[in-house]
């Protein structure tokens, strides 16, 4: 995807890696599959094997004089993450050279919360130990998903479902002073805030772009694939709270309707992102720009 403009921001995709998942986890309403997926790009359903391209990417986006990295992926390396996870030997950081980035660039690190896929690029290994990738960078996380994975005290032990990510992957940016814990809303810069949307995780957050009148939305997992922007109700095994899942799912799809805002979902196929569309009081995903959205 080459680099979008909207408003004073330039925004960027970091490729890590892409999987298979079948769409049945989510829905087999044929109604709804004709009506909002079989018009989408290919990616997001092949008839013939019903599975949809579920990607692993990070945003990286410019505005505000500052370097913002978005959702980092799971990271080179790691153990124990299961099949497609594991023993990844991907060039995330030469993807971020060829746009021009270097981990010195960074200024901000954030993710929508800590789920290993969403934090691995946190820490690199070196001389058998886990470092900041980032060594310019703040990281910042919101307090109640810090608290969620980080302490014994979490209604259900982290490890049981993320193993080791805490230590590896937040752990080592705490002790060395780089990261900041923030309560929503919290601003980045003028034109970027941290809003909550619990449920996929207690303290799982997005990140909101607003500039020169338009607005967008980088909503990690709130989204996995379209059909939930269609039912909110529709989901993949492992939230945390799905009740919570399913309402902020709603009030996300009713403000990107309100505010004619962007998406751009942590595991969309290709284009990756677009707008929501109504008809007959329904919303369908819309993928890729429209005039506000240029390729540079």
């Amino acid at each position: 995807m080459s680099a979008l403009s909207l408003g004073k921001a330039t925004i960027h995709r970091v490729e890590e890696h892409s999987l298979p998942v079948s769409l049945r986890l989510l829905t087999e309403d044929e109604a709804l599959l004709a009506r909002c997926v079989d018009p989408l790009p290919q990616g997001f359903l092949n008839r013939e094997s019903m599975n949809f391209v579920f990607s692993n990417h990070s945003w990286l986006v410019r505005v505000d004089g500052s370097t913002v990295l978005v959702d980092p992926c799971t990271g080179n390396g790691r153990k124990g993450r299961g099949p497609y996870f594991d023993d990844l030997d991907v060039p995330y950081l030469e993807r971020l050279a060829a746009i021009g980035v270097t981990p010195d660039d960074v200024d901000v690190v954030f993710s929508t919360h800590l789920h290993h896929d969403h934090c691995g690029w946190n820490t690199v290994q070196m001389d058998g130990e886990w470092v900041p990738t980032f060594p310019s960078a703040t990281y910042v996380f919101t307090e109640a998903e810090l608290r969620r994975w980080g302490s014994v005290d979490s209604p259900r032990h982290p490890n049981s479902f993320n193993p080791n990510v805490f230590d590896e992957c937040v752990r080592p940016v705490m002790e060395a002073g780089l990261a900041r814990v923030v309560s929503a809303p919290y601003d980045i810069s003028p034109s970027l805030t941290v809003e909550a949307a619990p449920g996929h995780t207690v303290g799982h957050a997005v990140l909101r772009l607003a500039s020169d009148g338009v607005r967008a939305y980088f909503t990690g997992d709130a989204f996995h694939h379209p059909v939930q922007l269609t039912q909110p109700e529709l989901h993949l095994p492992g939230c945390d709270n799905l009740e919570e899942a399913i309402a902020t799912r709603r009030e996300l799809v009713r403000r990107i309707l309100d505010e004619e805002a962007y998406i751009f979902p942590a595991h969309f196929p290709d284009p990756h992102y677009g707008r929501l569309a109504l008809a007959d009081g329904e919303a369908s995903f819309v993928p890729g720009g429209a005039d506000q959205a240029q390729a540079v």
